[in-house]
């Protein structure tokens, strides 16, 4: 296996776990959620560039 499928086959692991966290805690999650997660664990976007974006957002509409 190459490093990108491993790195690939981690995210979705780890978006397995956090989904299930949530679950049994009775929680859901937004497509947005899911789609920054997605855009985290796929390297598009880093943590900080998602927390500002968010952080952006919702202060417009504060």
């Amino acid at each position: 296996m190459n490093g990108k499928h491993n790195t690939s086959a981690q995210h979705k692991s780890n978006l397995r776990n956090v989904y299930g966290t949530f679950a049994i805690e009775g929680m859901t999650i937004s497509k947005d959620t899911r789609s920054n997660l997605d855009r985290i664990g796929n390297g598009q976007a880093s943590y900080q560039q998602v927390v500002n974006e968010l952080r952006a957002k919702y202060a417009k509409k504060g």
